[in-house]
């Protein structure tokens, strides 16, 4: 009776230890990703005087993926005085003419980047690259910059791009998207109108210069297949 007894006991005990090392191994499974890195774009971007700008935080986890958090970091400014951002949104408005640091915090990660306030417009504006072919059908975005004198600014989000066809007719179906990581701002292309692919788009940037005119960059082209 005693063994029964003694036996039941070990079946019993050896039965908790295998419940808790489920547990504990469901744990460990489930674990929830560790945020590592925080990216903050656009990068080094143009603003002029009372113009806004939405930053974007993307978190890079500890499993190698990334996610848009720019809802749910705290944003900040190192001048005030130069340029405000909304502290929940990154909305990122200039104040006076300079440079200061837009920061992200999520938790104890943060991630930033310098922020150019322009007073008068922009006197020069460079675009690139100057040809890049594009498979549509593939939905993968593409990127250009535009980089402004003076202080080499990057206005490419800023900026207000137009595509046209060879017959320098404008061309519709092609938007700003966030769903990608680039240098300068990424397009999608949609259903282009009035011409239809394979087509040379051409891009120009374009943004306000001193006394109220508009600055044009040089005409690049993207190769939609």
């Amino acid at each position: 009776m005693v063994s029964t007894r003694r036996k039941l006991q070990l079946i019993a005990s050896f039965g908790v230890l295998v419940l808790m090392a489920a547990a504990v191994g469901c744990h460990g499974f489930f674990v929830d990703p560790v945020l590592q890195t925080i990216t903050v774009t656009p990068s080094a971007p143009g603003i002029l005087v009372s113009k806004s700008q939405q930053m974007t935080a993307t978190g890079i986890y500890d499993d190698g993926k990334q996610k848009n958090i720019t809802g749910t970091s705290a944003w900040t400014t190192s001048d005030q005085t130069i340029a405000s951002v909304t502290s929940g949104g990154g909305l990122v408005t200039g104040v006076g003419a300079g440079t200061a640091t837009i920061q992200a915090t999520n938790g104890i990660v943060s991630g930033s980047t310098t922020v150019t306030i322009s007073l008068n417009g922009v006197t020069s504006i460079v675009a690139a690259p100057s040809s890049q072919a594009v498979t549509v059908s593939a939905g993968l975005p593409f990127c250009l910059t535009a980089t402004a004198q003076p202080g080499s600014q990057d206005i490419s989000s800023t900026a207000t791009w137009t595509f046209t066809d060879p017959s320098n007719a404008t061309e519709s179906g092609i938007t700003k998207t966030t769903t990608t990581t680039c240098t300068g701002q990424a397009f999608l292309i949609g259903t282009l109108s009035p011409t239809v692919q394979p087509v040379a788009i051409g891009a120009v940037a374009s943004a306000p210069g001193p006394n109220n005119t508009t600055v044009n960059s040089n005409k690049v082209f993207v190769n939609a297949n």
